[in-house]
């Protein structure tokens, strides 16, 4: 540890020092299992939970639907509203208060509620809201208001995966029937289906750039896509490709753009492999 940290340290006082990992614990939630694991060793003592730590952040990490203590007092696990009208206007303030300067914590708590509400909608089988809500989410992502508060993103979407790919997988597998038309029509229209691929293209290629090697992406929009839809995934990877210079995949890297030319390189290849695992329409 660097001496100057070490004095700042010494010089805050307890609560400050609470604060500081409550903190670290709401940006990087996986260092919650460590924090517990050190405090044992230090003690001496085994515990059940991190409840010394930091309850309140636990609870907010439960997706089980379960109540939950009040912590703000818009985002609490309410009753699922049942009009369709009332269900948008919950949407939209989501969207509202994620267009809003808040500390991590806070945004967890958003985000932690905006996740539930979707889960309880799958379970009443109301796939086109949840669908909605997972979408707020990658959207809010991907416009890094506060590139500060990305890795919470990161984080909520990662513990949402699973269910998000359920809920795609089924949605764009099963029909309904269209009065319409008279006939019976995916519940994961043409347009909302390009729509979540295009989306989950532009978060895997961000996680690219962010050298991380990410498989469940690339997976997720096969298993979403439709053979009409391959044409669509052969153009926004091609489309990136393109921006490489032109006629080249690789350069040996110039004095101080190491890390520029490995991004590259690293991107070129993650696209050229997906290329090669659609399907030939």
């Amino acid at each position: 540890m660097k001496p100057e940290l070490e004095q700042r340290l010494h010089a805050v006082s307890k609560k400050q020092l609470v604060q500081l990992l409550q903190e670290l614990a709401i940006r990087h939630p996986a260092l919650l299992t460590e924090l517990v694991n050190i405090l044992e060793n230090l003690t001496g003592e085994k515990r059940d939970a991190p409840e010394d730590i930091d309850e309140e952040i636990t609870e907010d990490w439960d997706f089980s639907g379960d109540e939950q203590e009040e912590s703000h007092q818009f985002f609490q696990p309410a009753p699922l509203p049942q009009d369709s009208r009332t269900q948008q206007q919950h949407i939209e303030e989501f969207a509202s208060s994620l267009r809003q300067e808040m500390s991590p914590q806070l945004l967890v708590e958003v985000l932690t509620a905006l996740i539930e509400e979707a889960i309880s909608h799958i379970e009443h089988n109301n796939y086109h809201r949840a669908l909605d809500l997972f979408g707020l989410l990658f959207d809010e992502r991907l416009l890094e208001r506060t590139p500060g508060l990305t890795s919470i993103f990161d984080e909520m979407i990662d513990a949402t995966t699973p269910s998000l790919e359920t809920l795609l997988s089924e949605a764009s597998s099963n029909t309904m029937f269209d009065p319409n038309t008279a006939a019976l029509s995916p519940l994961l229209t043409l347009s909302m289906r390009h729509c979540w691929l295009e989306r989950l293209f532009a978060l895997w290629l961000k996680r690219l750039d962010a050298h991380r090697v990410e498989k469940n992406f690339p997976e997720l929009i096969l298993d979403v896509a439709w053979i009409e839809d391959i044409p669509l995934l052969r153009k926004l990877a091609q489309n990136e490709l393109q921006k490489q210079p032109h006629g080249e995949h690789y350069q040996p890297p110039r004095q101080g753009s190491n890390i520029v030319d490995f991004t590259r390189q690293y991107r070129t290849k993650a696209l050229e492999k997906f290329l090669k695992e659609l399907p030939r329409t």
